[in-house]
């Protein structure tokens, strides 16, 4: 069961990925670009901290043999290399599991924005169609009335002729609405 769970967030992590890479974006949020600034200066300070002016190169690190002491300073805070490095798979198991349910959410809003937009497309058809329903009435009462010249769309918006709309079908009421 767990491991279907775990499947299935990977699922979405990936289609999450693969869509950002298609649309080509990149994350601009000040606080992420803060975070990895702070992550960077951290990293060079470490680095830094780690390998006093005076030490030797990696070359020369590798030619000189003897057995390496780890120093209490490089954990940064931590007791051990093991806490740190059990620490940090804690803090990337934590960022996964909200980088899945970030990408659920995201790819739900997604889904509802384009429910949301045939929607509103549907409702837009359906006054365009009752509009010229309308109007095709009124032709037909005014020349009951009087002799008005047949104009050459049948009477029909622009907008109507173009998603295909003809005088029969909404007559009939042939034509879908969506």
């Amino acid at each position: 069961l767990q491991a279907t769970l775990v499947a299935s967030q990977v699922d979405h992590l990936s289609s999450l990925k693969a869509l950002t890479e298609k649309l080509k974006l990149e994350t601009r949020k000040p606080s992420y670009l803060d975070w990895r600034a702070q992550l960077e200066a951290m990293l060079a300070q470490s680095h830094r901290d780690s390998e006093p002016p005076g030490a030797p190169s990696d070359t020369e690190k590798q030619r000189t043999s003897g057995p390496v002491k780890q120093s209490l300073g490089n954990t940064l805070g931590f007791g051990s290399i093991d806490q740190a490095l059990e620490w940090l798979r804690k803090e990337l198991a934590e960022m996964r599991l909200q980088d899945q349910q970030l990408a659920r959410q995201l790819m739900r809003l997604r889904s509802d924005i384009n429910s949301l937009r045939i929607v509103q497309t549907c409702n837009q058809h359906r006054r365009m169609l009752n509009d010229a329903t309308f109007e095709l009435e009124e032709r037909d009462d005014m020349s009951d009335l009087c002799d008005v010249p047949m104009s050459p769309g049948l009477g029909l918006s622009e907008s109507l002729k173009v998603i295909g709309v003809t005088k029969m079908n909404i007559n009939s009421r042939r034509f879908s609405l969506c």
